[in-house]
Parts: C-alpha cells; structure tokens; sequence
C-alpha cells in the first residue's frame, strides 16, 4: 500500500509540474504577443502629402508604392525615428492647404525653401539643392536665356515656386511670355518635344533626369541655373512640432554626413542633389 501511495503521489507531482510549465509557456507566450502588440501600438505615423507625379524625386510603381528620392529619404529618417510613413496623394496646388489644415505633416515633393514659405513654415536641414533651368527641344538654339523667353510659350507646374518665379519676372519685364500651367508634369515634356511648348521650366535635376531616363530629343538652355534652391520639408509652425523637426533635421544631416544622401542621389538623379550651392 505504502508503494502504491508514493507512486500515486509521484504521479499527481509530476502531473501538476506539466500543467503549470504548460500555463508559464502559454502565459509567456501572450505576454509576448501583447508586447509585440504594444509595439506597434506605440509606433508614430507620419502623413505626408505628394502629387506623385515628380520623378525621380517621387512617383509611384505599378503596385501603387511611392517611390524615388524624397521616399527613400523619408523612409530611412521614419525608421530611425520609429515612424511609419504614410502617404496622401493630391494635385500639387491643394498640397500645402492639406498641411494649413493639418490633414497631413508635411510635403514631399522637391519643396524649394522660399523666403516666403520660410516665413510661414519651419524646413527641415536641407537634403536637396539645385535650380531652376529650362527644358528645349534638341534642335532649338534660340532660347539660351530668360530674356529669350519673350514671345514663346512656357509650361510651369500650376502654383509651384517656379511658376511664382516666371509670374514675377514677367510681370516685370513686359509680360511678354505667354505661360501655360499644367495641374502635373507628366505630359509636360512631351509638350515640348512635340513643339506645343518652346519650353518648360522646371528644377535641373528633375529635367536632366527626365530627359536620361525617357529619352526624349530635349536638352537643358544654355546657363546654368535661372535661379538657386535648398530643399527641405515644411512643417507648420508650432511648439508641438519644433522638438520633433530638430530631431527630424539631425537625422537628415546624419544622412548628409555618412554618404547615405549621396548614394540615394545616384542612385535617382542624373546630377549630384547632395553638394550645396556655396561649394
């Protein structure tokens, strides 16, 4: 009998020490999942809006995936900061009315920093800078300045800093320019390959790029730049955002210091985006 209870004790020990470690592995194992939960839970989402329609800065696949340039330079700043991007497409001339009306935080779409948007907005540490240039057809060898833009016709994306640019300089120069803007560039180029537009004005990285990657019979005037830019995303300005927009800044200029911005660029543009205008 003695026997008999020891072995029976021996059997409910070891059948309760399966239970419990049964329990502790399940426990540990839900204990897992709502930390992997919490996670998540915790992980920001920065908006962002676009027209997504300016390569090689930003456009999107097939598959509808936002990529070129600013995506990949926003994704890696996201990560590093826990954030997770994501993206709200529109025409570019609602784009900064979306952020005033804080449906998204800020703008990807090569945003030039103006004195006038300054003045309105906090920029990020620049992670762009090139110009303005104008886009002719091959065979074209009249227009090599802003002053021979008098009497053609000029194509300008609808609302951007360029168009304000041309607006101003014709207005002061006897508005003989004949401007037509477009709500996207996506056919703009075309328009000028085909003789419709004798020109486009549009940021020399973007058209150099365009004109490589599509192969279409244009080329870049003759000057360098008609104007410089530094490119930044805009943030509305308030104490909410400023900590977030220092941080935001230190992680762009991480990618200027370790060559990660210069890689991107070659990898995107047919022009260096990465060197400052007084270097």
């Amino acid at each position: 009998m003695n026997s008999l209870k020891k072995l029976s004790i021996l059997f409910f020990i070891s059948t309760l020490f399966l239970l419990l470690t049964a329990c502790g592995d399940e426990n540990e194992a839900v204990s897992k999942t709502e930390a992997a939960n919490a996670d998540d839970a915790k992980k920001e989402v920065l908006v962002v809006g676009s027209s997504g329609i300016y390569p090689p800065f930003i456009s999107v696949d097939e598959d509808g995936k936002a990529q070129g340039y600013d995506v990949e330079v926003l994704e890696k700043v996201g990560e590093a900061l826990g954030y997770e991007i994501k993206w709200e497409f529109a025409e570019f001339s609602g784009i900064f009315g979306m952020l005033d009306a804080g449906k998204i935080d800020t703008v990807s779409n090569l945003i030039a920093m103006t004195e006038e948007r300054r003045a309105k907005y906090d920029f990020s540490t620049p992670y762009a800078y090139s110009g303005a240039t104008l886009v002719v057809h091959e065979d074209n060898n009249t227009i090599n300045s802003i002053e021979d833009l008098k009497g053609k016709k000029v194509g300008v994306l609808l609302g951007n800093n360029l168009h304000q640019f041309l607006e101003k300089w014709n207005e002061e120069n006897g508005n003989e320019i004949i401007i037509t803007p477009y709500q996207d560039v996506s056919g703009t180029y075309n328009e000028v390959a085909s003789g419709r537009l004798d020109a486009f004005i549009d940021v020399k990285i973007t058209a150099a790029s365009r004109i490589r990657d599509e192969g279409l019979p244009l080329k870049l005037y003759g000057e360098d730049y008609l104007i410089n830019f530094d490119y930044g995303f805009p943030f509305v300005r308030s104490e909410e955002n400023e900590e977030f927009l220092k941080a935001f800044s230190a992680e762009i200029q991480k990618l200027q210091d370790n060559g990660t911005l210069k890689e991107l660029s070659d990898k995107w543009s047919a022009i260096d985006v990465t060197i400052p205008h007084n270097q």
